[in-house]
């Protein structure tokens, strides 16, 4: 079987008031194929076969290919996209690809486009152009939604800002849900003026990144990295951070450890290492790689004081908290950090670009559940899809050196964690890629977040969902805890 097919519903408009068509998802795709999307290390075709009627042509057959072509990559109008889409078929359908001069324009161009105004939407909400400032945005209703009628509110007022500016609005009540990462002091306001806190695992967490371009001597032989993980306390940074929220990695297999058992059987997960905190294993490890001392400081084995920068997000309150307690831990250990707050738009582009030394950004995957998902963030994202951004990112090679599989291509290891459609022979691939994570450590984990999400009732929202309900266990930077209660008529107006 290597045809995916997606049939769509006939009923789906846009808001324009043109049918939702076949022809949208595949030009969706195509554009993908321009920024070098994973799904097409799975597919080399998609077409329209009718106007409902969907076929991906899987060159590698897997279970993932569902999730990128039904959630990760939802319809974009073939109306606002259709022409790139076209561009695409004629550039990579000749057997280019982005390395290519004709590629790398199209790139180039693409990451350019500005559409005027929103594109047609498909959702009960459409953004209302007009509404739009600095500070909020209006979402009118989409009557011509085929999920308008389970969309109980007439609009959504949707504010912007990072955390600073959000716990103020959430704390006034001007706010119904949340999904910052709160500071623990804003987190106690909320709960002592009667605010709701969720807590669903996020699934992911902060890293620690560092530049291998040019700090490959520092960093680039892994008992180095593997002493720094030794050597830092996650559990403290996570509690710094963000109180019962931010919780210690127990396993550093690359993805949640809410979901190890899933994938790992017993033997296979007793084996990984913990990195538990130990000062006395981290030196050792750092002087198997070349690391001195003289006196309390750390020298680099390039004869360097080991004294770094480490930039994290400005606005991430927990991300601002661990990149903190981070550098004063790695200090107090005798490598000198010197922590740098970075606005948040701009602090992914430089890391992209390879402006930093130290940084920290996500491992794991937020958004979708296979471990596949967390292995592209661990050696994909701010690596070789920084060419994205015009960089190489962390330059983290593909091809390493390991104990526990010897020289393997982390490419063609990530394609197989999710090869074929039978998820228990898919077991064997995550286990070998989950034992090269943990001995690599592309990227050292911090913590691995829940959320402590902001819920208010009983002012505009009548009630949102007991601690113990199911939906509670979704990430909600995947399939959104409102979003889902939205379409199924679930989030009701308060009435009193």
């Amino acid at each position: 079987m290597d045809t995916f097919e997606v049939k769509l519903r006939q009923d789906a408009m846009w808001s324009d008031d043109t049918p939702l068509t076949a022809q949208d998802v595949v030009d969706t795709l195509w554009c993908a194929r321009i920024v070098s999307d994973t799904v097409w290390s799975y597919i080399d075709d998609a077409v329209a076969v009718d106007d409902y009627t969907v076929h991906c042509h899987m060159s590698v057959p897997s279970t993932v290919v569902e999730r990128y072509v039904i959630r990760t990559l939802p319809p974009r109008p073939s109306s606002v996209f259709g022409e790139w889409a076209q561009q695409a078929r004629d550039v990579f359908g000749a057997g280019l690809t982005v390395d290519d001069p004709e590629g790398a324009q199209l790139l180039e161009q693409f990451n350019a486009f500005r559409p005027d105004g929103p594109p047609p939407a498909t959702g009960p909400y459409q953004i209302d152009a007009d509404s739009i400032s600095n500070a909020q945005m209006t979402l009118g209703k989409n009557e011509t939604s085929v999920f308008a009628a389970n969309a109980l509110f007439d609009t959504i007022l949707n504010f912007n800002g990072e955390t600073d500016t959000i716990s103020a609005i959430v704390l006034n009540k001007d706010v119904d849900y949340a999904t910052h990462g709160f500071a623990p002091a804003t987190e106690q306001e909320f709960l002592a003026t009667g605010i709701r806190v969720l807590r669903p695992p996020v699934y992911s967490g902060p890293a620690i990144l560092m530049n291998f371009a040019t700090l490959g001597d520092a960093f680039g032989d892994k008992r180095a990295r593997q002493g720094i993980a030794h050597a830092i306390d996650g559990d403290q940074i996570g509690f710094f951070s963000l109180a019962e929220s931010g919780v210690d990695v127990v396993h550093n297999a690359g993805f949640s450890d809410n979901i190890i058992t899933n994938w790992l059987d017993q033997e296979a997960i007793d084996g990984l290492n913990q990195y538990a905190t130990d000062q006395e294993a981290a030196a050792a490890l750092l002087e198997e790689a070349g690391w001195t001392r003289d006196g309390d400081a750390w020298m680099t084995p390039a004869g360097e004081s080991a004294a770094f920068e480490l930039s994290f997000p400005a606005e991430f309150a927990d991300w601002s908290a661990a990149g903190q307690a981070l550098a004063q831990q790695l200090t107090d250990f005798g490598i000198a950090v010197e922590p740098r707050a970075v606005t948040f738009t701009q602090h992914p582009i430089d890391v992209d670009q390879g402006n930093f030394e130290l940084a920290v950004r996500g491992w794991g995957s937020s958004s979708n559940p296979h471990p596949h998902f967390s292995y592209t963030t661990a050696f994909y994202t701010h690596n070789t899809l920084a060419v994205n951004n015009g960089g190489e990112g962390i330059a983290f090679p593909l091809e390493q050196e390991t104990d526990v599989a010897g020289m393997v291509d982390l490419n063609q290891l990530i394609v197989d964690s999710a090869l074929g459609l039978d998820v228990e022979a898919q077991k064997a691939d995550v286990t070998i890629m989950a034992q090269v994570f943990n001995e690599l450590l592309p990227k050292i984990p911090l913590f691995e977040r829940y959320g402590n999400n902001a819920a208010l009732e009983g002012v505009r929202v009548a009630a949102w969902p007991a601690d113990d309900d199911p939906i509670l266990l979704n990430s909600p930077y995947a399939d959104g805890i409102p979003t889902m209660l939205i379409y199924q008529g679930l989030l009701e107006p308060f009435q009193g």
